[in-house]
């Protein structure tokens, strides 16, 4: 039975016996598929596949098979990540990593035993926030476009990177190659702080339109490494 790779955490965490998509956060701005209550019930029931103190969140899947990531796939994945991310740590897989079977799975944590306890380190008892600036006035073709835009968006979240572990662009505007868009990893207890700092950028920057999404999974801080 090949195995469903969704994410990675400690095995002395306090998990749920299965993970399935309860109350999964949308992302509002992206207009990211968000499964319907039927989608839901028919999600992958997972299991701990453990090394050391890491559990490897898995799904199982009859065939060894790998497929295009679609609309459907991407949620589901979200699905179970945000799950385990309600009760504990997680690095998020990407979608769609699939292993032939737990041993292949373990040697592979064995070979990155080292980087993923570091990056389990580095995100735990953190949360991310995705900050979307966009123009508040004008024509619906402006709203992401402009080199004064891009300056404005630019010095606001060079101020809320003060307010945050670490920062990851996200979309860039057109012409200039500024950030519009950005994820910030912030302490769990420091999150109202954080929203108080967007909130000072909206009164500095009045013309300005700031949509901000989360608590995310650190989606946008994890990059595992695959291969042959």
């Amino acid at each position: 039975m090949a195995l469903v790779l969704h994410g990675i955490t400690l095995s002395d965490s306090n998990h749920p016996s299965t993970a399935t998509a309860g109350a999964v956060p949308a992302d509002r701005a992206s207009g990211a598929y968000t499964p319907s209550q039927a989608q839901i019930a028919q999600l992958p029931i997972t299991t701990l596949v453990p090394f050391r103190d890491l559990c490897a969140v898995v799904s199982e899947r009859r065939a060894f098979v790998l497929d295009e990531p679609n609309p459907q796939a991407i949620a589901e994945h979200r699905a179970v990540v945000d799950s385990v991310f309600r009760h504990a740590t997680v690095l998020p897989a990407p979608v769609g990593v699939i292993f032939r079977a737990a041993d292949v799975l373990k040697r592979w944590m064995e070979l990155h035993y080292v980087s993923l306890t570091d990056a389990i380190e580095f995100v735990d008892d953190r949360a991310v926030a995705r900050v979307h600036i966009l123009r508040a006035d004008g024509r619906p073709d402006e709203v992401e476009a402009g080199s004064d835009l891009a300056a404005a968006a630019t010095e606001a979240l060079r101020a809320l990177r003060r307010r945050a572990v670490a920062s990851v662009p996200l979309r860039l505007e057109s012409v200039t190659g500024l950030a519009l868009s950005a994820a910030f990893l912030i302490k769990r207890d420091l999150w109202k702080e954080f929203q108080g700092g967007v909130a000072e950028q909206r009164d500095a920057h009045n013309r300005l339109r700031f949509d901000v999404t989360g608590p995310w999974a650190p989606y946008d801080f994890v990059r595992m490494q695959f291969g042959g």
